[in-house]
């Protein structure tokens, strides 16, 4: 599961990477906002870099602290 945090251009909340038969897309999981291709491109010249939470821990992905 990729995840972009705080980059729902509507709300401000999460962004999950979806799959389903007709492929791949991008939502928002707060409110269901779903980026059309223009908006995922846009996303990634941005620099956001989405975190790969399926990914075991001490695999080369960053530590995320939670307070």
């Amino acid at each position: 599961m990729k995840f972009w945090l705080r980059a729902c251009p509507k709300c401000g909340g999460d962004l999950e990477l979806q799959l389903d038969v007709t492929g791949a897309y991008v939502q928002c999981i707060q409110c269901g906002l779903e980026l059309n291709p223009v908006q995922e491109r846009l996303l990634r010249r941005l620099g956001h870099v989405p975190i790969d939470l399926s990914a075991p821990v001490g695999a080369g992905t960053p530590h995320i602290r939670v307070a």
